[in-house]
């Protein structure tokens, strides 16, 4: 006779599968309908004519401005491991292979190889890596999020008469994640005790979740706590400021070579856009959703023909995939020339920024 139980237990482990394949399955056929739809805009007869507008020396400036961006980011994790004992020799390459995974894998699956090569090459916990990989991306994305909302109100016309409004409205929200990021232990423990009743339902079904959860999650929290040092957090904050600089200078680049000619808050609007687009998880890649999100923006901002709007998308995407892709292969081999961090070493200690 079938257990109920067992039969509950295998129905609701099915149900998540179900939905994480449905998901997917709806990513993959929106990302088809896009690309489908991109494609057909681009005028292909004149593709290599804005391929040929970029000069060498614009591909090797945003070659380094892309390297510089890797480079800015590895600190940033270095910043929220605060570990002074993380040598360079392996954080480096650990950040530019995981780059090229993030960029390469659907789904931003590439993300768990950053928590895996740490744990793997530097003995770092999973929590440690999971804390500073979130993070990192909070603040990158806080600081797309505000930079391209302090531009909007320069870059649209339409827009001028409320400027003193958005801009107060701009500054509270930056506040408000600045703070909930710095607390961001507190926060967890928080949602922690609000989950409570659910979590408990949960465990009725499926005996072991909540202590499972309830225990990453009081390690998450311990982890983020980490980050509530001032001069740390700040320190963080500020290297971000460089990585999206890095970032804009890679796509200001190529696109002053394509011929876009704006004033520097539309430069800051049409890009931020780009940068926000390929931090979409829910993509093959990004593919369909960055190219929308360049066209969107150089065709309202920049006034930018449809079709050579969705060549420059394709352009500046295809770019960063391949830029993504060499100095990926350079962290690989780096990786696997480079000694494991020994156990020994593998002990938390604080940073010189620390005011502990």
């Amino acid at each position: 006779m079938t257990d109920p139980a067992k039969t509950s237990n295998r129905s609701s482990g099915a149900n998540p599968s179900r939905r994480q394949l449905l998901t997917r399955g709806a990513s993959i056929v929106i990302t088809v309908v896009l690309l489908a739809d991109l494609i057909g805009r681009v005028n292909w007869a004149e593709f290599d004519q804005m391929l040929g507008r970029i000069a060498f020396s614009n591909w090797v400036g945003a070659l380094m401005a892309y390297l510089a961006l890797n480079l800015f980011r590895a600190l940033r994790f270095r910043i929220l491991l605060d570990k002074r004992d993380s040598p360079w020799r392996i954080l480096i390459p650990i950040t530019l292979y995981h780059n090229f995974l993030v960029r390469a894998l659907p789904f931003k699956l590439g993300e768990l190889s950053y928590i895996v090569l740490l744990r793997s090459r530097l003995n770092y916990s999973m929590e440690e890596g999971l804390s500073s990989l979130f993070g990192a991306r909070v603040l990158e994305l806080l600081i797309i999020v505000m930079v391209f909302a302090s531009s909007i109100p320069a870059s649209a016309e339409q827009l001028a008469a409320q400027r003193d409004e958005l801009t107060l409205a701009i500054a509270v929200t930056f506040a408000i994640s600045v703070v909930g990021l710095y607390f961001g232990g507190s926060v967890i423990r928080a949602f922690q005790r609000r989950a409570q009743p659910i979590l408990t339902v949960a465990e009725g079904r499926r005996p072991g979740l909540a202590a499972g959860l309830n225990n990453r999650l009081s390690h998450l929290g311990d982890e983020m706590d980490r980050i509530r040092q001032p001069r740390l957090f700040l320190t963080a904050l500020f290297t971000t400021c460089f990585t999206y600089t890095s970032s804009f200078l890679t796509n200001y680049i190529l696109l002053r070579a394509l011929g876009v000619d704006v004033q520097l808050p539309v430069f800051i609007a049409i890009i931020s856009l780009g940068m926000f687009a390929s931090a979409f998880p829910f993509t093959i890649s990004g593919f369909g959703v960055v190219e929308a999100a360049w066209l969107f923006g150089l065709t309202q901002f920049a006034g930018m023909p449809e079709a050579d709007s969705t060549a420059a998308g394709f352009i500046l995407h295809g770019f960063q995939i391949l830029a993504a892709a060499l100095y990926g292969l350079l962290g690989y081999l780096l990786i696997h020339v480079s000694a494991p961090l020994p156990a020994k070493r593998a002990t938390s200690k604080k940073s010189d920024i620390s005011i502990y």
